[in-house]
C-alpha cells in the first residue's frame, strides 16, 4: 500500500522521469535508443550546451520505442544550433489525446466528418515539421492548397503519423497499427535519414527485444515512476563511447524491402502513395528512388528541387526570406541551403515546407 501510494502520488504530481548526465537532465525515454544513437546525442548536448526542449515531449512505448505524449504543449526556443539561439523563431509543439501533433485550432470532431478524403503522412522529423509550427509544416500547407481540388462537398483531413527519429521499420508498424486508408486517399512516405543512421543493433532487433517475454517484464518494471524517481536520485547516466560501426538502424536491403512493402500496402488499400526525399544519404536516396520507380510511385527529390528555386525565393516568400536572412546574415550567401533548411542542413524551415507544399499541389486534382 505504501509503494502504491507513492506511485499514485508521483503520477498525480506530473513527475517526469529524467536521468542526470553531467550538468544535464536527459529524458528517461531516451534509454530506449540504440547505444550508438544515444552516444551521438550525448555528444551533441555537450557541444551545444543544452538539451533541446522538444526532447521532453515524448514518452516510452513498447512497440515503437517512444511516441509523442498525449495532450502536451510546449513552445521551443532552443533548438537547431547554439550559434543561433534567439535568432531563429520559436515553434510550438502540441498534441491531441492520442498523441498526434495538431494545430492550436484542431477539433477532435474533425476526424469524424463523413465523406472526407484523407492525406496520410508517414515519415520522420522532416515530415513531422520539426522546427516549425504545425500550421507551417508542408502536410498542413498541402491540405490547405488541395482544399479546392476535391469533388464538391468534400473536405480533406490530415493525419500525420510522422515522428522524429522514425524509420521505414516504424512505417510498416504504423500501416499495421494505425493507418486506415480509404480509396483514393493520398499517402506521403518519407523515410531514409534515420534508416541510414549508424547503430549497434537494428530497429528490428530492438523491437524484438522489447517484445520478448523477458523484455516485456523489464520494460513494464522500468515504467514504474517510483523506480524512475529513485534512479533520478542515485543514478547518473555514463558518457557512452562513440564506436565505429558498419551497422545501420535499417540496412539498405531491409530499407528497400520496407519501402516496397509500404508502397504495395498503400496501393492494395486503394491509396495513392508518393515518396518525398528530403534528408536522405546518397545510397539510401538511390534505393528509395528505385523502389518508387519499380511501383510507379512519384518521387520528389527536394534537395535538387530546392536549388532550382534559389533565385526565386525572395520574390515568392519575401517575409519568410527576410526572417532567415536576418538570422544568418552573410552566412546565408555562402551556405545557400540555409534559405530552405535549418543549420543542420536537413530539416526544412518554413520556406522549405511552403515550397514543398506548393510543388506537390501544383500537380492539380491529385485526389480525383
Amino acid at each position: 500500500m505504501f509503494f502504491g501510494f507513492l506511485e499514485t502520488f508521483l503520477y498525480l504530481s506530473g513527475f517526469q522521469p529524467t536521468l542526470p548526465f553531467k550538468k544535464f537532465a536527459i529524458p528517461a525515454w531516451m534509454e530506449e535508443l540504440d547505444s550508438a544513437v544515444l552516444a551521438q546525442y550525448q555528444g551533441f548536448i555537450v557541444k551545444q550546451g543544452f538539451v533541446n526542449e522538444d526532447a521532453y515531449a515524448y514518452r516510452p512505448d513498447r512497440r515503437y520505442g517512444y511516441l509523442l505524449k498525449p495532450n502536451f504543449e510546449i513552445t521551443v526556443s532552443n533548438y537547431s544550433s547554439a550559434d543561433f539561439i534567439g535568432k531563429l523563431p520559436p515553434w510550438t509543439l502540441k498534441s491531441d489525446s492520442l498523441g498526434n501533433r495538431i494545430s492550436a485550432s484542431y477539433s477532435e470532431s474533425q476526424g469524424n466528418v463523413i465523406g472526407t478524403q484523407t492525406l496520410h503522412v508517414l515519415g520522420d522529423s522532416t515530415s513531422f515539421g520539426w522546427g516549425v509550427n504545425f500550421e507551417d509544416s508542408y502536410p498542413k500547407r498541402l491540405v490547405q492548397k488541395l482544399a479546392g481540388t476535391t469533388k464538391e462537398g468534400r473536405n480533406i483531413f490530415l493525419k500525420n503519423y510522422s515522428t522524429p527519429g522514425f524509420t521505414s521499420y516504424h512505417g510498416r508498424l504504423l500501416l499495421d497499427d494505425k493507418v486506415r486508408i480509404k480509396k483514393d486517399d493520398l499517402v506521403i512516405v518519407s523515410f531514409g535519414s534515420n534508416d541510414s543512421y549508424p547503430s549497434i543493433k537494428s530497429d528490428h532487433w530492438h523491437f524484438q527485444t522489447r517484445n520478448s517475454l523477458a523484455g516485456k517484464i523489464s520494460w513494464s518494471l522500468n515504467r514504474l515512476l517510483l523506480v524512475n524517481w529513485l534512479r533520478t536520485l542515485i543514478y547518473s547516466m555514463p558518457e557512452l563511447t562513440l564506436v565505429k560501426t558498419e551497422n545501420r538502424r535499417v540496412s539498405l536491403k531491409d530499407y528497400q524491402e520496407n519501402l516496397t512493402s509500404i508502397f504495395k500496402t498503400i496501393k492494395e488499400r486503394g491509396g495513392k502513395p508518393k515518396f518525398i526525399n528530403i534528408c536522405n544519404g546518397d545510397k539510401y536516396r538511390k534505393v528509395a528512388e528505385q523502389a518508387a520507380k519499380a511501383l510507379q510511385v512519384p518521387f520528389y527529390d527536394f534537395p535538387k528541387i530546392f536549388g532550382s528555386y534559389l533565385s526565386k525565393v525572395h520574390d515568392l516568400y519575401p517575409e519568410k526570406f527576410v526572417t532567415y536572412f536576418e538570422a544568418y546574415g552573410e552566412l546565408i550567401e555562402k551556405k545557400t541551403q540555409l534559405v530552405f533548411l535549418f543549420p543542420d542542413i536537413c530539416h526544412p524551415n518554413t520556406i522549405g515546407h511552403q515550397l514543398m507544399a506548393d510543388i506537390i499541389s501544383a500537380e492539380g486534382k491529385i485526389f480525383d
